[in-house]
């Protein structure tokens, strides 16, 4: 763990950053205004079901704020690497046409990179 040496502090700055993070990576993929408001909504949901799971665990300390940092990082992470479909995607939309349907083989590449996402995030908090 690269972050071993983190203060309580220090992981209360980076839940906060890896949380706009996602708020803004989200607002990227708003096309009306719920969808707008849904994006802001989501590092506050993530927060009330990472302090919901740890108090249901009995987690202390800084592991609530490792798990929310974790998880919003990687959801940024996968919107990075899968921007060019979701910018396609979203000009389906946007352009009125219905968006396309994963196909097996998108589902599984993205299943391995969310994998993949969550593994490198978990070796380097």
């Amino acid at each position: 763990m690269l972050t071993s040496t983190l203060s309580a502090d220090q992981w209360w700055i980076a839940a906060l950053v890896s949380g706009i993070a996602l708020a803004v990576a989200a607002q990227s993929m708003a096309t009306t205004r719920r969808d707008k408001a849904i994006a802001m909504s989501l590092p506050l949901v993530g927060a009330v079901g990472i302090v919901i799971h740890s108090a249901a665990r009995g987690y202390e300390d800084r592991t609530p704020l490792v798990l929310y940092t974790a998880t919003m990082l990687v959801l940024v992470i996968l919107r990075i690497v899968f921007a060019r479909y979701i910018t396609r995607q979203l000009e389906l939309k946007r352009s009125g046409r219905p968006m396309e349907d994963m196909t097996g083989k998108q589902t599984a590449i993205f299943f391995f990179a969310f994998v993949a996402a969550l593994v490198g995030v978990a070796f380097v908090l």
